[in-house]
């Protein structure tokens, strides 16, 4: 039987990356959390360092959110057993690709993670947030959800979504004691990986670079205030404005310049990658024949 005073922040995506420092600094408010995470991302580690540090209430799910059935059955465990009053939808995939190079099975889970997973999470959870005297939706989005990216193509067109999802709720709850964030960050150094490749960008794209943690502290004080689009970093507002004031040709044009090296660099670095597993999946057998 779940207690209704002692109330829960559920953050998806928790594991790593953006959801793993908003659990930090959730955890650092006293807020105790529901955390879920694809399988074998460490998330029970997590939660016990949580527990330890910040003296709060934590407890964790695996599971895969592309699937529709682990949405629900996760909706279910956390509805019929605690009481939640803010729902942190941070899970979420992308990449830079040349569409038609793309598998079917990428394209799908992206979409099924970044829209479908959100949407039904949200309006799985939304009746119990509804029950607590003032509680919170923050929805992930991105800076990318402002305007069409090529090579990238399904994400912004995700993100956008998320973002036109999340103002339109934000509208109809208005006059509950729900209150809806959207979060549009820019770039975000979540691994050596992402940090490779921003690092490649230009010196104008460096400046708008902002870490995990960095943002969560700005995003967690700005939905407790209830602000409604939350754009993290002086450099990511202004570019926020500056899309909306150039002609969508011009910023498709852009992006193309951008994204097609980046996909070029990536597929050369991937094929490099597949010579040297080959060259060492080799190398046993040749000394067998020799020996």
């Amino acid at each position: 039987m779940k207690n209704p005073d002692c109330l829960y922040t559920l953050i998806t995506g928790a594991s790593r990356g953006l959801g793993e420092a908003f659990a930090e600094e959730c955890a650092a408010r006293k807020m105790n959390l529901l955390l879920v995470s694809l399988p074998d991302e460490n998330l029970s580690e997590l939660c016990e360092k949580l527990k330890r540090t910040h003296r709060i209430k934590v407890h964790c799910k695996e599971t895969d959110l592309t699937k529709r059935e682990a949405v629900v059955d996760f909706a279910n465990w956390a509805t019929d057993n605690f009481a939640i009053n803010r729902l942190i939808n941070n899970a979420g995939i992308g990449g830079t690709q040349v569409f038609i190079d793309s598998e079917t099975d990428y394209l799908d889970n992206m979409i099924q993670l970044n829209i479908r997973a959100m949407t039904l999470l949200t309006r799985l959870i939304l009746p119990e947030l509804k029950k607590q005297a003032t509680s919170n939706i923050l929805n992930v989005s991105s800076l990318a959800a402002f305007s069409p990216v090529p090579y990238k193509t399904i994400y912004p067109a995700t993100k956008a979504f998320v973002h036109h999802f999340t103002r339109g709720l934000e509208a109809e709850l208005q006059d509950t004691s729900v209150h809806v964030s959207v979060l549009n960050p820019g770039p975000i150094m979540t691994n050596s990986d992402v940090t490779k490749r921003i690092n490649g960008q230009s010196f104008y794209v460096k400046l708008s670079i902002m870490t995990p943690k960095e943002i969560a502290q700005i995003a967690i004080k700005k939905m407790l205030k209830g602000k409604s689009v939350i754009i993290p970093g002086f450099m990511n507002r202004f570019n926020a404005f500056f899309i909306r004031l150039v002609p969508e040709n011009f910023r498709i044009f852009v992006g193309t310049r951008i994204f097609k090296r980046e996909s070029r660099k990536k597929r050369i670095h991937e094929s490099t990658d597949n010579r040297s597993k080959q060259s060492a999946w080799k190398q046993p057998d040749q000394k067998t024949v020799a020996s």
